[in-house]
């Protein structure tokens, strides 16, 4: 796979050309690269697919602060739910998005969860104890006695075992001798 690198003010002139030149957006996401190169810190990184030329990636730098992209939603509209991804993880704003908003965030979600310096632990998780089962109907219960009926040694209550070979309700002494 060829892979390369544009600067994001030639980007929306070079995802038209690559459109005009059959290329299919195929991914396109946010990258921080905090701490494996130097540069810039954050890059949205598209990846294409051609009938005959094969796979293209190009990492297309974010500039400014909050790293900012051109929009390619109105090149390829697939773009516009992958760009609000990179948004609402990365926090990369994508310039001209016909509606740039968060997509798996709630609305009111301070700060960018996938970022690298996004504290762990941020988010404190409760655990809430859960209810007691109640068991109101026959069959729930993980025991005989608490079944309300018969239950076959699987615990399951209904139609009675089925040995296969044998006609219903016959023993299993059918077969004792081929054992």
């Amino acid at each position: 796979m060829r892979s390369g690198w544009t600067m994001a003010g030639n980007w929306r002139e070079r995802a038209r050309t690559l459109k005009d030149e059959g290329w299919w957006l195929v991914s396109y996401c946010g990258l921080d690269a905090l701490g494996l190169r130097g540069g810039s810190r954050f890059e949205a990184v598209a990846q294409f697919r051609h009938a005959t030329e094969g796979h293209r990636c190009i990492h297309v730098v974010a500039e400014g602060d909050p790293p900012t992209i051109p929009s390619i939603a109105a090149i390829w509209p697939t773009a516009n739910w992958m760009e609000r991804e990179a948004y609402d993880m990365f926090g990369i704003v994508f310039e001209g998005h016909p509606a740039l908003t968060r997509i798996l965030m709630p609305d009111d979600w301070e700060g960018w969860p996938l970022r690298k310096d996004y504290g762990v632990g941020k988010v404190t998780v409760e655990f809430v104890p859960q209810p007691f089962l109640q068991i109101d109907a026959p069959g729930q219960a993980s025991e005989t006695d608490g079944a309300g009926r018969e239950v076959d040694r699987l615990g399951q209550s209904g139609a009675p075992e089925r040995h296969w070979g044998t006609a219903p309700g016959a023993a299993d002494t059918a077969h004792e001798g081929s054992r």
